[in-house]
């Protein structure tokens, strides 16, 4: 699934709580992320578990908080602070289920500064 733009967002989303692990804690929540649209009209889904004692971000499904859904490229676009979530879920480009209050902590995730992965 490395073909889908969002593979470089969530291997930064990893990179970033394997080296500050305070980043998880104050997130405190379980993500799923139904990306689709990918690479030949797939789709994917990833699961951000920023909850547990060790926080990890992995491909597959399972019970989250809150669950995001979104188009790859419009995925990439917001996470790299070049489309507004707020904006986004307006036009429904991003769709949200569960806690949606949790929604909002992603933007701790955005990348602060130049990125160290290829994103």
């Amino acid at each position: 699934m490395s073909d889908f733009k969002a593979y470089d967002v969530f291997q930064e989303i990893s990179r970033r709580i394997r080296e500050d692990p305070a980043l998880a804690k104050k997130i405190k929540a379980v993500f799923a992320f139904k990306i689709t649209d990918g690479p030949g009209g797939k789709s994917a889904s990833w699961l951000a578990d920023l909850k547990s004692a060790t926080p990890s971000v992995s491909m597959g499904e399972g019970k989250a908080d809150c669950t995001i859904k979104m188009k790859d490229a419009d995925f990439l676009k917001m996470m790299t602070g070049q489309l507004d979530a707020q904006k986004a879920f307006f036009k429904g480009q991003l769709k949200i289920s569960g806690n949606m209050a949790l929604a909002t902590k992603l933007k701790e995730l955005q990348p602060k500064g130049p990125p160290k992965s290829k994103l």
